[in-house]
């Protein structure tokens, strides 16, 4: 096992940003719905958390996002594994990091943006939310610096020689 391998400000933001996606999807609010009349008054489908709840978090939304949203958090640790242990790799090592982030990032954008929970009115976009898209992007540009330094260098030719 060589730490050597390892970049420190690389691991402070993978881990950084590994840390805060768990802790926003665990507990902090993603969604807060508005206090009106109108959802009191008919409570079937008007709250998206439960009875009487105007704010969820991530994992109280979604049943099985939270699951890859928690995995995806694993990614950097992962990374981090496979550098340290010196494992050989068909590809550059932070590519599936990058791409586990942006795959994290679109799922968290599309459920947040396109097709937010619940078909009522008045659901808001709280900083949980917020926070977790960042920091799926964080995870995304941890894998995409450790992958560009990995990669190879081609030297290219100039154009018109054989």
């Amino acid at each position: 096992m060589d730490f050597s391998r390892l970049n420190r400000t690389r691991v402070l933001l993978g881990g950084l940003a590994a840390l805060l996606l768990v802790v926003s999807i665990l507990f902090l609010p993603w969604f807060s719905l508005t206090h009106s009349q109108t959802r009191i008054d008919n409570p079937d489908g008007a709250f998206i958390c439960g009875d009487g709840d105007y704010s969820c978090t991530g994992f109280e939304t979604f049943p099985i996002l939270r699951w890859l949203l928690l995995a995806a958090a694993l990614a950097p640790l992962i990374l981090a594994w496979i550098l340290v242990r010196g494992h050989r790799l068909s590809w550059a090592p932070g590519e599936m990091t990058m791409v586990v982030g942006f795959a994290a990032f679109v799922l968290i954008l599309y459920n947040g943006v396109i097709d937010r929970p619940g078909s009522t009115f008045g659901v808001g976009l709280d900083y949980g939310y917020w926070i977790a898209l960042i920091s799926a992007l964080g995870i995304a540009a941890t894998g995409f610096t450790r992958s560009v330094e990995s990669a190879p260098r081609k030297t290219r030719k100039a154009p018109g020689t054989v």
